[in-house]
C-alpha cells in the first residue's frame, strides 16, 4: 500500500512495548513468569471479544468471527511456547541449585538422564556463553534435551533429580498432550488435525481430518486450567527439593530458592480450580 515503509522482515523488530516476559524472569521464578504471560494472553483475547464489531442483533459480524478465530488459534502456540520455556527454566534452575542439596550424586543424575536421551552439548552454543559470567549452566543443559512437548519424557527428566515426585500426573499429562498436539497441528499442518495426529491422543480421535476451530473462550480455559497444573508441578517439586537442602544454607540463598519455586497469579482462585 502507498505510504507504508518498505523494510525487510528483521527491520520490523522493535523495542519492547508489550508485557513480554524475559528469560531472566523465567530463571528467577518460572511459575510466576509463565502464569503472568497466561493472564496477559487471556486478557488480550478478552479485549477483542468485548470490542470487535457486532450486528444489530448483537451477533458478531462475519469479519469479527474470522478475526477472533485467527487470534484465538494464533495464541495457543505462543502460550505453549511459554509453557516449554517454563519447563526448561524449572529444570535448568533446579540443576543450578543442586549445589545446595545434601549428597546430590551428579554422576547418577547424568546416568539417569542419559537413559532418556543422548546428552550432548552444542559447542557453538557453548561458545555463545563466553564473557557472560553467571549465565545458567542449567540452561545450556536444558537446551540440549529434546522432547519437551511430551509430558512422559519431561517427567523422566525431572525424575533424574531423585526427588520421588512426578512432575505431571496422569490427568495433567492428558490435558497437556491435547494442547501439545493442537499446537503441533496449528504450526505444522495448517490447522488441520490429520488422521495420524488425531490417533495419537485419545481425546482428539473423533476430530480426525477436521480443521481446528475453537470457541471464543478457549484461551480463557487454557489459561485457567494451566494454573493448577503449574501450581501442582512447581510446588510439588519445590517441596521435595527443599526437604533435601543443606542445613547451613544462608538466608540469601534460601530466599532465592523460595523465590524460584514461588507460585502466584493475579487470579489466585485459578490456582485452586481444575
Amino acid at each position: 500500500m502507498p505510504g507504508r515503509p518498505k523494510k525487510e522482515f528483521h527491520q520490523y523488530l522493535t523495542n519492547n512495548r508489550a508485557s513480554n516476559i524475559s528469560h531472566e524472569e523465567y530463571m528467577l521464578s518460572p511459575a510466576v513468569a509463565f502464569l503472568r504471560y497466561c493472564i496477559s494472553a487471556k486478557s488480550a483475547i478478552d479485549l477483542c471479544i468485548r470490542h470487535l464489531p457486532k450486528n444489530q442483533n448483537n451477533d458478531y459480524t462475519k469479519d469479527s468471527i474470522d478475526s477472533l478465530q485467527h487470534l484465538v488459534i494464533a495464541s495457543l502456540p505462543t502460550i505453549m511456547g511459554h509453557f516449554e520455556t517454563y519447563q526448561r527454566s524449572l529444570f535448568a534452575g533446579m540443576f543450578d541449585i543442586t549445589v545446595y542439596l545434601q549428597k546430590f550424586d551428579i554422576e547418577k543424575f547424568f546416568k539417569d538422564l542419559s537413559k532418556e536421551t543422548s546428552v550432548s552439548i552444542d559447542l557453538v552454543r557453548l561458545a555463545a556463553y563466553r564473557g557472560i559470567g553467571s549465565k545458567s549452566i542449567g540452561t545450556l543443559l536444558a537446551d540440549s534435551l529434546k522432547g519437551w512437548h511430551e509430558p512422559k519424557t519431561v517427567n523422566r527428566y525431572f525424575s533424574a533429580f531423585g526427588l520421588n515426585f512426578t512432575a505431571f500426573g496422569n490427568d495433567e499429562s492428558e490435558k497437556l498432550r491435547v494442547l501439545w498436539q493442537l499446537r503441533h497441528s496449528i504450526v505444522h499442518t495448517g490447522c488441520t488435525l490429520t488422521l495420524s495426529d488425531a490417533q495419537k491422543v485419545t481425546n482428539l480421535s473423533q476430530h480426525a481430518g477436521k480443521q481446528i476451530v475453537f470457541e471464543n473462550n478457549f484461551i480463557f480455559e487454557v489459561a485457567r486450567k494451566l494454573h493448577p497444573i503449574v501450581k501442582q508441578t512447581t510446588t510439588g517439586l519445590g517441596n521435595a527439593f527443599k526437604q533435601r537442602l543443606l542445613q547451613n544454607i544462608n538466608k540469601t540463598n534460601s530466599d532465592n530458592i523460595d523465590k524460584f519455586f514461588e507460585v502466584k497469579s493475579s487470579v489466585p482462585s485459578w490456582l485452586r480450580t481444575a
